[in-house]
């Protein structure tokens, strides 16, 4: 961490009210010192609410009394000036964190641009940072010290494949020699399928191949949905808000044995002394029905984004001492991103609906269920 209070400025206010919430749960360590946006009503009243100035350019910024940026803004991909606005305030001997996805030649330039100021430069692909992900990536990280793993799987939609490859990225120690291609398309089938290899770890990739212009931020079918697997069993992410659940291969002791001893009938005891035998078939992470979504936008989103920025300030005090941010794993990020989505193709566009809520009822039919199992047993 820094030695200092770090002196902020959150860089719009769409996505970036998360930023704001976060900031004013770390008043120990963050400062908010202003706002920058184009001055919309919303903008105008978020500055009010923290009692802060609301700056419609970079150049307005008080001169050193900035430490740290936000930049929650779309990049030049995505028709935004996100990355102008990082250039900008990199110019100004300002550290950024920028939200993602950004292509990785403007990630690249805006690294060196970094460095030329002597200043701090990440992208926040934010999700890896959420608590049922870090359990998934934890596990998977303490379980490759035994051996890589077998295969992971992975289903995402085009808006959140930049932060799905991070995840994997994280999970499996890296994503260099990434290589995929595409093994089935069709009009109108809801997802691309590709295979590929990633650090050495064989994948298959489900890719949603719609989305709506209009409402880009929902109508993802799956977030984020992963298994990372070993001959011993799988970490399973179910959604970007969990749970993260570790599920058994069949492990029975002594089952190659010529003997009394290899049979759970002839010799039940020595089964029932195996923790590998008698343990759940399944662990789970954190929280077994994953958070309500009241708790994962007011407690869980601010923690994720205070931990990108814990992030840059630990590479602040040691530079690439976070190696999700090198040169190297950004660029090898970057690049996996941009191969799956050529290949994809333009992404079909759609226009959709509002989302509907849950029907039928999660929590109603799950209640229904623990009836029947309460009168089975």
């Amino acid at each position: 961490m820094a030695d200092h209070i770090q002196n902020v400025v959150v860089v719009g206010t769409c996505f970036g009210e998360h930023y704001l919430a976060a900031l004013a749960k770390a008043s120990h360590a963050y400062r908010l010192r202003g706002i920058l946006a184009r001055g919309s009503q919303r903008s105008q009243s978020l500055a009010a609410h923290f009692g802060v100035p609301l700056y419609h350019r970079v150049e307005d910024l008080p001169e050193g009394k900035v430490d740290l940026a936000c930049v929650v803004v779309r990049t030049t991909l995505f028709g935004g000036e996100g990355s102008k606005l990082a250039a900008a305030l990199i110019n100004r001997g300002i550290h950024v964190v920028q939200e993602h996805p950004v292509h990785p030649g403007e990630v690249a330039s805006l690294r060196r641009r970094a460095a030329e100021q002597g200043v701090r430069y990440h992208v926040n692909s934010f999700y890896p940072h959420l608590p049922a992900v870090r359990h998934a990536i934890d596990y998977a990280a303490a379980a490759r010290r035994n051996g890589p793993a077998a295969f992971a799987q992975m289903t995402t939609s085009p808006q959140l494949l930049y932060s799905t490859l991070d995840i994997l990225g994280r999970a499996i120690g890296g994503l260099e020699a990434f290589r995929c291609e595409k093994s089935f398309s069709a009009d109108e089938m809801p997802f691309h399928s590709f295979q590929g290899m990633a650090a050495g770890i064989p994948f298959n990739l489900l890719l949603q191949s719609y989305l709506d212009p209009s409402d880009p931020d929902h109508h993802s079918l799956v977030m984020h949905s992963m298994a990372i697997g070993w001959p011993e069993g799988v970490i399973n992410l179910v959604n970007s808000f969990g749970p993260a659940i570790w599920t058994h291969s069949l492990y029975a002791p002594d089952y190659r044995k010529d003997g009394l001893e290899s049979s759970y009938l002839l010799a039940p005891e020595a089964f029932a002394k195996s923790r590998y035998f008698i343990q759940p078939s399944a662990q789970v992470f954190g929280s077994p029905r994953g958070a309500p979504f009241w708790e994962v936008v007011h407690e869980q989103f601010p923690g994720a984004i205070l931990r990108a920025l814990d992030e840059l300030n630990q590479a602040i005090a040691a530079p690439d001492s976070v190696p999700w941010q090198t040169d190297t794993y950004l660029t090898d990020l970057g690049q996996a991103w941009v191969s799956v989505l050529r290949l994809a193709g333009a992404v079909r566009e759609k226009s959709l609906p509002a989302p509907p809520p849950p029907q039928p009822d999660p929590v109603e039919f799950a209640k229904e269920r623990r009836d029947v199992d309460e009168c089975i047993d």
